[in-house]
């Protein structure tokens, strides 16, 4: 390059010589007039029928083509039947309540799953993915109410029948939506938990829970949901962090207590004497069903006497412990004084008096749950209202009884006054206004609190008949399974959170008092008592696949239930009370309906055989589905129903606010895909991409809003960008291995290229699809488009087409466009589909049919060097555009390239490429000792109006390089 330096002068001294805009000293066969079209037709621009933008009202039919073309629609089947050989990877799938239309909950769960199952099978596997949904329960029974009015003028199976309705509706329209999301799956065959099959699966199980004697019947508190009048479980509520109770600090006065139990600090008072327990709740409407109070042997109380009362006739003491004496004052705003002091010993076994019931002296037990954190440190106990409180009967050998109805409504036993009334409402407060004599304070209280997740209204602890699963040694056995496998969210370690749920829980209440579900078969007397076994479970289960009808514990009746010796015997039912027997009419929690899918939703015992690879839900379900899969799995099977948890997180709006149709801030994933009059189509890969980017590697909230689907349709629509200039770019090249060295250029591009595939499939493998979509969209905006497309423009449109400079160009874009369409398949199959059918060639035309493993970057011969090398061009990329400044277009001027050893060492073995490299017309390279320099100088050479560079000499009308391209003698 040398011998050029005399044609380059500095900038600091422009020519000021116009060139002229036509063109001279073509050749003697060309005229003037026709060389500015000759010139035009032989520049090289790319062009394809790709488009980057699709207008709103194609949006629907362009995807819909897609997934034709693509072999989308077929997917499934195509795999099962090409892998018969492979490894079989497993998605068991949670599935999503028959009730409703689609929702942005359902796009991040059914597309972060089909990102697991496209994955899988580009990564070679045949994978398994059979869509469920959840059936029964209360919300399509509430919907039938609405819509049909009062339940109760309706039979158990005119409701069942209308129920199936509600679900068969709700399925059609939600599996329409996942699948015009581009979910894969088994769409042919999938598990319905309503189905006989399924329920009679289902009975199958039940009955070895029955045979291993874990499941039983009894009256003990449950959650219970008055608006919805049933028990529910855990998993079933959702807590309202704002919810406003009265709490109460209410006196009872003690019976046996005198003043020789108590540690005077002066002297014993001369006045008569009352004592009282002082307790605080915030559940008053409890009081009038008080059993007993519950106290601590390692509490130290105090004996308070309030300042107003001081100078009564009679002296008024209070216990209470010491540590609360200090939030009572604060609270209740009474001032008062230590008098004395209590051992818990003076008070455990003594009596007090019923604030409800006068002749009744009620105990004082020590309770393991009493604390001196909260409240008073001496703990109102109602046996029926409290789990805590229950324990402490059952271990005083109590009675315990409920005077609280299904409704939530008191009954007749506590008198005329409470009769009738709800005890969250008018209940409670004729409560507090007969008991206000021995009210001490009454304020708000603001806490978390138990609500129906269902019809988001207030429970209440009632103890009533009820099944349940002992599940106590089968938590501590699963808790202990658990660390052999993975429960996360990204790179979070969730384990901890699932086995501390499931080794503090000792039943699992599994009964509901509905009718839409699968029954509980068993019969019960008028006494409480009740029978069931695994033979008459299994003879339910078998008239169930073989009437293939979910009614038949509905139809039966008890006679037709005895006739059948062999379940007769196995129930063990006392002569003297055939007659009282009635069927049980409880149906099975709706979470051990689902619970049971590794079980019920596979057709056979070699399908069974398999533990599934994944099961992706909500972060709600460490109390729903998580456990109920594994509970049920360890105790029948003693053994994990999954290999690995995936946990997502829910959606909420741009402003943090959860989706609400009150608020008016619900987002509909239709109205995303397909558009409306206010809402631009982003298609099934925008809602696709959104989740890739918002709801994966992440347990927490996933963001929407117009503005974040904005952002989301632009980093779709640059995808698009960047391979419309892949594929127009390759327009006419053959898709064919190249055998000659290609550019340099060319080369690092494939080479990063092949770098960015390598790490999506490791982060394929990882379940890391977020950082997929992260990688890939930086390698488009950075590596693609500001670092090749910029430098190999020149040479793309302007080199003689067939040569092998443009060839390399060529092959570069073709081999980018097909990698880069299969890389992103999982995530964005509709463009992926559209690219492959677009790019010229022979290739795999339909997308997941190659699979990632057999991606070949291109280059026969790996340039191990050049990566190292180039980093030497970047950094003389970065001089030369902080010496340009934004304003110059370097790519019509010179330069001088001053660089140390090591750097000149390295370029010169690139330096009849550096014009490109650097995206300049002409570099003069010297060594310099000291640092690296970057001179800009203008040409003496002058503009080509071909290339637009200034590499034409004065005499020719165009450069060598164009002169040639043009076929015109120079």
């Amino acid at each position: 390059m040398a011998s050029r330096t005399n044609a380059l002068q500095p900038l600091c001294k422009p020519s000021k010589r116009i060139i002229s805009n036509s063109l001279t000293h073509l050749s003697s066969s060309s005229t003037s007039s026709e060389t500015p079209n000759k010139k035009k037709s032989t520049v090289f621009l790319p062009s394809s029928s790709f488009i980057n933008h699709i207008k709103s009202t194609e949006r629907s039919s362009s995807d819909q083509k897609a997934a034709s073309d693509g072999g989308l629609n077929d997917l499934y089947s195509w795999q099962k039947a090409a892998r018969k050989d492979s490894e079989i990877f497993e998605l068991l799938d949670g599935p999503p309540y028959a009730n409703g239309e689609a929702h942005t909950g359902h796009a991040i769960n059914k597309i972060l799953k089909d990102f697991v199952v496209k994955s899988r099978i580009a990564l070679g596997y045949r994978v398994l993915f059979r869509p469920g949904w959840d059936c029964h329960g209360l919300p399509i029974e509430l919907k039938i109410g609405k819509q049909q009015g009062n339940a109760g003028s309706r039979t158990p199976l005119e409701t069942r029948a209308a129920a199936r309705i509600v679900a068969d509706e709700a399925i059609g329209k939600q599996m329409n939506a996942f699948r015009r999301w581009g979910v894969t799956a088994d769409w042919e065959k999938p598990y319905v938990t309503k189905s006989p099959s399924y329920v009679a699966a289902q009975l199958d199980i039940f009955a070895k829970l029955v045979e291993q004697k874990l499941v039983y019947r009894s009256f003990k508190p449950v959650y219970w949901s008055p608006s919805s009048n049933t028990a529910l479980a855990e998993s079933e509520l959702e807590y309202n962090d704002k919810h406003q109770s009265t709490s109460a600090y209410f006196r009872f006065k003690l019976i046996n207590f005198s003043s020789s139990d108590v540690i005077w600090a002066h002297s014993e008072p001369s006045k008569i004497s009352q004592f009282f327990a002082l307790i605080w709740t915030t559940t008053p409407w409890t009081l009038p069903l008080n059993n007993a109070i519950s106290v601590s042997s390692a509490i130290q109380y105090s004996l308070i006497q309030f300042d107003n009362e001081i100078n009564n006739p009679t002296s008024t003491f209070y216990v209470i412990a010491s540590k609360l004496l200090e939030e009572f004052q604060k609270s209740s705003d009474r001032k008062c004084k230590v008098v004395g002091t209590v051992k818990p010993a003076n008070l455990i076994g003594r009596r007090y008096k019923s604030c409800w019931h006068n002749e009744l002296g009620l105990p004082i037990y020590e309770g393991p749950h009493v604390t001196d954190t909260v409240g008073t440190g001496l703990v109102h106990t109602a046996f029926a209202h409290g789990f805590q409180d229950y324990d402490v009967a059952i271990s005083k050998g109590d009675r315990v009884e409920s005077f609280v109805d299904s409704r939530g409504c008191y009954t007749r036993h506590l008198g005329h006054d409470l009769d009738g009334k709800e005890v969250l409402g008018e209940g409670q407060k004729i409560a507090l206004r007969l008991l206000n004599h021995d009210i001490v304070h009454v304020s708000k209280h603001v806490h978390s609190y138990p609500y129906d997740w269902r019809t988001k209204k207030p429970v209440i602890i009632r103890s009533s008949e009820q099944w349940f699963i002992d599940v106590d040694e089968i938590g501590k056995r699963a808790s202990m399974m658990l660390d052999d496998i993975s429960v996360a969210a990204g790179d979070s370690d969730l384990r901890a959170s699932l086995k501390q749920l499931v080794t503090t829980r000792k039943s699992w209440c599994i009964s509901r008092q509905r009718v839409w579900g699968t029954p509980i078969p068993a019969l019960v007397d008028d006494n409480g008592g009740s029978y069931t076994s695994r033979k008459l479970i299994e003879w339910v289960a078998k008239l169930t696949r073989e009437r293939e009808n979910t009614d038949v514990w509905w139809e039966i009746d008890v006679k037709e239930i005895l006739e059948n010796e062999e379940v007769r015997r196995s129930l063990e039912i006392p002569s003297d009370i055939v007659s009282q027997l009635k069927k049980n009419t409880d149906i099975m929690d709706v979470w051990l309906d689902s619970g049971l899918a590794w079980h019920a939703a596979r057709d056979n015992d070699t399908e069974r055989e398999h533990v599934a690879d994944v099961v992706l839900e909500g972060v709600d379900q460490f109390r729903g589905w998580f456990q109920s899969l594994l509970l049920t799995s360890v105790a029948v099977q003693n053994k994990l129903p999954y290999k690995k948890i995936i946990v997502h997180g829910f959606c909420i709006d741009e402003n943090n606010n959860k989706m609400s149709k009150s608020i008016g801030n619900v987002v509909d994933p239709t109205m995303l895909t397909d558009g409306s009059l206010k809402q631009k189509a982003i298609g099934a890969d925008g809602l696709r991409f959104w989740v890739a980017l918002s709801g994966s590697e992440n347990a927490g909230e996933s963001k929407i809003g117009m503005k974040i689907i904005d952002d989301v349709d632009k980093k779709v629509i640059a995808f698009r960008n960047g391979f419309r200039f892949m594929i127009g770019g390759c327009q006419g090249f053959d898709g064919k291995q190249v055998k000659f060295p290609l550019k340099t250029l060319d080369i690092d591009m494939l080479q990063n290229c092949d770098a960015i595939v390598k790490r999506s499939i490791v982060n394929y493998n990882d379940f890391k699809f977020r950082t997929v979509a992260n990688d890939l969209t930086q390698f488009l905006q950075r590596n693609f488009s500001a670092n090749y497309v910029k430098y190999v423009r020149d040479r793309l449109y302007c080199d003689k087409v067939g040569s092998e400079s443009h060839i390399s160009a060529q092959f570069t874009l073709h081999r980018l466009a097909h990698n880069l369409a299969h890389i992103i398949s999982p995530i964005l199959p509709h463009l992926s589909s559209e690219v492959l059918q677009h790019l010229p060639g022979s290739h795999e035309k339909q997308i997941l049919r190659l699979k990632f493993e057999d991606l070949h970057y291109g280059l026969l011969t790996p340039h191990d060097q050049l990566s190292k090398h180039m980093k030497f061009v970047y950094e003389v990329r970065n001089l030369l555009e902080s010496t340009a400044g934004p304003k110059i277009d370097t790519s019509k001027k010179g330069i001088v390239l001053q660089v140390t050893p090591e750097y000149h060492t390295i370029l010169r073995i690139y330096e009849s490429e550096l014009p490109e490299l650097l995206n300049v017309s002409q570099v003069i390279l010297h060594e310099n000792r000291d640092e690296n320099s970057v001179e800009l100088v203008e040409s003496r050479l002058r503009y080509c109006e071909r290339c637009r560079k200034h590499t034409r000499n004065e005499s020719d009308a165009l450069c060598g390089r164009c002169s040639d391209a043009m076929g015109l003698s120079r």
